[in-house]
């Protein structure tokens, strides 16, 4: 097993802790209450949106990490040691969904956990932010922060794209609002991800 594997296992344990905890306390009740703002008609605009939003931000991000090498396309997990190869960028949060007896588990944990991680980035990033010079600044820090668990930096550029957007529902309704689109953008990343585990994709 190399140095990535273990890391990579080490963090899915982290997260996976993580996970049963929360719902253990039983606080889901107060972070899904969010998705009340998508009353109506609200759902059947907000998924066409996301699934925009989604094929901008991938176009983006592949361009930026086809044409900006060696810069853009960089991830410092390609600088953790692993034999002869060269480990690909990836991001860990989702790293569970790579083990094969494990990953549905981990995948109901973290669609039940995506309320609360939307509401804890929306307040990061979107909490009082005024105008849009200042939410464009906070968008591009939204996708770049997630550098941080491997994602390559092209692709940490391209996610200030969903970032504007939920700077944009935040603007409309606040954080409850902007969380419950952020929290509907990570579920259909996740049901495409369910798709490509099942072997559909």
């Amino acid at each position: 097993m190399d140095l990535f594997s273990i890391i990579s296992i080490l963090f899915t344990s982290y997260l996976t802790v993580d996970f049963v905890r929360y719902i253990s306390r039983r606080e889901m009740k107060k972070d899904f209450a969010a998705l009340r703002t998508l009353k109506n008609y609200r759902w059947l605009m907000a998924i066409p949106v996301v699934l925009v939003t989604l094929t901008l931000t991938f176009t983006i991000g592949f361009l930026l990490y086809t044409y900006g090498q060696p810069i853009l396309n960089f991830s410092w997990i390609q600088l953790i040691p692993s034999g002869d190869k060269t480990n690909e960028p990836q991001n860990l949060m989702v790293s569970g969904l790579s083990i094969p007896w494990f990953a549905w588990i981990f995948w109901v944990l973290l669609v039940i956990n995506v309320p609360r991680l939307a509401k804890r980035e929306e307040r990061a990033f979107r909490q009082h932010t005024r105008g849009w010079k200042e939410a464009l600044w906070q968008s591009v820090k939204f996708g770049l922060v997630h550098c941080f668990v491997g994602v390559p930096i092209a692709f940490g550029l391209a996610l200030t794209i969903p970032g504007l957007l939920f700077a944009y529902t935040y603007s409309k309704g606040g954080i409850r609002l902007s969380t419950a689109w952020h929290a509907v953008y990570n579920w259909v990343i996740l049901t495409f991800a369910m798709l490509f585990i099942s072997g559909i994709l």
